[in-house]
């Protein structure tokens, strides 16, 4: 059964649960503590170009800029250039090259080391949004138009979905195992990896349903006017829901997974962090900026990191790492204003700014 979770807090300063008649809360923002440190930079690199795409592993970051790809491996060697065909929407990597998607409907799989064609996808009948997933036995693409398309390990193409009428959503997919996660403009759907069937589908809100997180057998999404749900990855089965009035503002950005933690963020400036089994509220933290990108989950250093920016409120584009235990500011950074999303790689976090500069952090 679904669960409406609300809280206030006891006598004793905890969370407690409360009917879900009570009164809806919107939690205090955690009071400034002293000036956090920021992280260190153990390499930086201009590239000349605005990068709108990147993808990294450890000791190496491949980034987008218009029509050409860039391989970096650090500071001690100069990175490789490769010219695209097209303009490039988004890059994935794989276990021996660089998968770019690129605006004029194909996929273009280039040689890590060499930078050279490997494959090229067929016409996939539509611009891609954003970077391939990887999916059992090939990829799946989310298209401008809000169709899905599987492809192989050979990028032939499988199979796709299209989304019926009126449920086309604006965020990209979700891929894990044998599930695509699709979110519609206010409906979920799982689809068979393998066929593109649809497994299940359900309502989600009113509308804005975000990218899930997939985890430990749980899908958790979130929607304008729809608070976060936790379904059952398989089945579709409500396990837990907080409604909207958690925070006192709905438009969600995204949702990631922190070991038993849930960090989500707002175009208000809200972060949220829940507990991934029970839906628990753990902390809110308010009044941050807009956050721009879904947050990153980083247990083996306990914290969060979340890129907000706020031109119209003077807060500038900063990156800020978040306690995970208690939402507390442990560090920030000042990078300038991002088209892509900060990379979590073990002991390193890459930065890629619209300036044409690209970061590494080792921080924590």
């Amino acid at each position: 059964m679904t669960q409406e979770t609300k809280w206030k807090r006891d006598q004793s300063g905890k969370w407690a649960r409360v009917e879900t008649s009570a009164k809806p809360i919107v939690a205090a923002p955690i009071p400034p503590s002293r000036p956090d440190p920021v992280p260190t930079v153990t390499f930086r690199t201009r590239t000349g170009k605005p990068i709108t795409s990147i993808a990294a592993m450890a000791k190496l970051a491949v980034v987008a800029s218009a029509n050409t790809i860039g391989i970096h491996r650090g500071p001690d060697s100069r990175p490789l250039l490769v010219s695209a065909s097209s303009t490039i929407s988004g890059l994935t990597l794989t276990q021996t090259g660089i998968l770019a998607s690129l605006k004029d409907g194909h996929l273009c799989e280039h040689d890590i080391t060499t930078g050279r064609i490997r494959l090229t996808s067929p016409d996939l009948g539509g611009t891609p949004a954003g970077p391939a997933l990887a999916a059992q036995d090939g990829f799946v693409v989310t298209l401008e138009s809000g169709s899905i398309i599987a492809v192989s390990g050979k990028l032939a193409p499988k199979w796709r979905f299209t989304p019926p009428s009126g449920t086309f959503g604006f965020q990209p997919a979700a891929s894990v195992g044998r599930g695509i996660y699709v979110p519609g403009e206010s409906t979920l759907f799982r689809l068979d990896a393998l066929s593109g069937l649809v497994n299940w589908s359900t309502d989600i809100g009113d509308r804005g349903c975000i990218t899930p997180s997939v985890v430990a057998g749980l899908t958790i999404t979130a929607s304008t006017g729809g608070g976060i749900r936790c379904l059952d990855a398989t089945t579709g089965k409500p396990r837990w829901r907080i409604g909207p009035d958690v925070t006192g503002s709905t438009t969600w950005t995204g949702i990631a997974s922190a070991g038993l933690r849930m960090i989500a963020g707002t175009q208000q400036g809200d972060v949220v962090c829940i507990h991934r089994e029970t839906g628990r509220l753990e902390w809110v933290r308010t009044g941050l900026g807009r956050v721009m990108f879904p947050p990153a989950g980083d247990v083996k250093h306990g914290c969060a990191v979340v890129f907000v920016q706020d031109t119209d409120a003077g807060i500038p584009a900063e990156v800020l790492g978040l306690d995970l235990r208690s939402g507390r500011t442990m560090w920030r950074a000042r990078v300038g204003n991002l088209d892509a999303a900060p990379v979590l790689t073990g002991d390193r976090l890459w930065i890629a700014s619209t300036t044409g500069t690209l970061y590494a952090f080792d921080y924590g």
